[in-house]
């Protein structure tokens, strides 16, 4: 039982054809017009199957496939379907189109499942929409982590808070409604291009994930003084030379902290930036990555941070500020999320059935099952982004490699459905 390639290459086309961007890659924000478009042809798919569809107190579209046994906890199939500015067709969209590819053929075909299915589809996962650590927010949702004060403290890019958007999309969002009982769902299953170059440089159709790494983010900036490139060294006070020994400092700390962890300032903006002055001004952005969530029981991140910038203040007599770039009530850095050992096997044996290539990647960005993962047994399955090039109008992922990775949720879900 293999899944309908046409009807996938069918809805990822349509969907694409939802941009404000046209000729310049996909572009469907969240709360925008074409959000509203493409959530009336995925609501109108998911109703020619006979799926019980709704929408939460969050803006987040749910079509529910009754199970023999309606009171046990469901299988939620999916992913988000929004946008960044000038994206591809496939972030996202891959993901729930694939979800919608796996009920229809559910139906077709009459097959049985004792516990019910929903699919979800997310309409504001992407972070560039709010700003950094504002994604992922129907997973936030339906887990109950998203918060009020987040609603009405970050703005989109037309000045915007997340709740006056949502009353201009014609939604009053209530979060106490939107926040699901754990114990009412068995499993969370994404399907997600992978971002990276994995997949696609090993020529490997699909990719089975273990963990996915978590993520820390801080920004800093170094206040110095603006001078001459006369200035005498000794009244110097450099931004960028406090600013390349924090660069240096942070990786001796992360490379102190064991295998369990990476981390590395990976961009500066400098000011003048001009080979004639000494900068008076630089931001560094921190990003660290973790594997070991055990490891990070022992340390703290921030105050190893902060003592550093106090000694090199005390140097270079650069005045320092440390920003933490967190979601609001997790943790910086968050510890990897675990996916479900069990279906991990079982999707082994469905590659061996199916005779597919696949590849263990344990690497990669946020996800809502980054999210789920910590509060719901969940599973991810990666399909190769061409190039490793993902948000970006050239972002692609043979069809041929989107149908395998569908067809691996498929016989996934109705080896679990039972």
């Amino acid at each position: 039982m293999k899944v309908n390639l046409d009807r996938i290459i069918r809805d990822i086309e349509t969907l694409a054809a939802f941009t404000s961007t046209p000729g310049q890659g996909v572009t469907r924000s969240s709360y925008s017009k074409e959000d509203k478009l493409a959530k009336a042809y995925i609501k109108n798919e998911m109703e020619k199957i006979g799926l019980n569809v709704w929408e939460d107190g969050f803006s987040t579209l749910f079509g529910r496939r009754e199970g023999k046994n309606p009171d046990a906890p469901v299988i939620m199939i999916g992913s988000h379907y929004d946008s960044v500015v000038n994206g591809g067709a496939f972030d996202g969209t891959a993901g729930t189109i694939a979800a919608l590819e796996v009920l229809r053929v559910f139906h077709e075909n009459n097959i049985e499942n004792e516990f019910p299915i929903e699919m979800i589809a997310m309409n504001a996962e992407e972070g560039e929409t709010f700003g950094p650590s504002t994604g992922v927010s129907n997973s936030r949702a339906l887990v109950g982590t998203l918060t009020e004060e987040e609603l009405d403290k970050v703005k989109n890019r037309h000045g915007l808070t997340k709740r006056e958007a949502m009353k201009e999309y014609g939604l009053i969002p209530d979060l106490k409604s939107a926040k699901r009982d754990k114990e009412s769902i068995r499993n969370f299953i994404e399907l997600h291009i992978e971002q990276g170059p994995i997949l696609d440089s090993t020529d490997t159709p699909v990719g089975l994930i273990e963990y996915i790494p978590g993520i820390g983010r801080y920004k800093v900036n170094f206040h110095g003084e603006l001078a001459d490139s006369t200035a005498p060294m000794a009244n110097r006070k450099d931004a960028l030379l406090a600013a390349s020994q924090f660069v240096s400092a942070v990786n001796q700390i992360i490379d102190g902290l064991g295998e369990g962890i990476t981390g590395m300032v990976g961009e500066l903006d400098i000011s003048p930036n001009s080979h004639q002055f000494v900068p008076d001004f630089v931001q560094a952005k921190v990003e660290v990555r973790t594997f070991d969530a055990e490891m990070l029981q022992g340390i703290n991140l921030y105050d190893q941070l902060t003592e550093v910038l106090n000694e090199i203040t005390k140097r270079t007599n650069v005045k320092t500020e440390l920003i933490e770039m967190a979601r609001i009530g997790y943790s910086n850095p968050t510890p990897p999320s675990v996916m479900l050992k069990e279906n991990v096997d079982i999707m082994k044996e469905i590659f061996e059935k199916l005779n597919y290539k696949y590849a263990i990647i344990n690497n990669g960005t946020g996800h809502d099952a980054m999210i789920t993962a910590d509060f719901i047994p969940t599973n991810m399955i990666y399909v190769p982004s061409k190039d490793g090039v993902s948000h970006h109008p050239d972002e692609w992922t043979d069809y041929e490699d989107l149908e395998k990775g569908i067809n691996v949720m498929l016989h996934l879900v109705m080896e679990i459905c039972k």
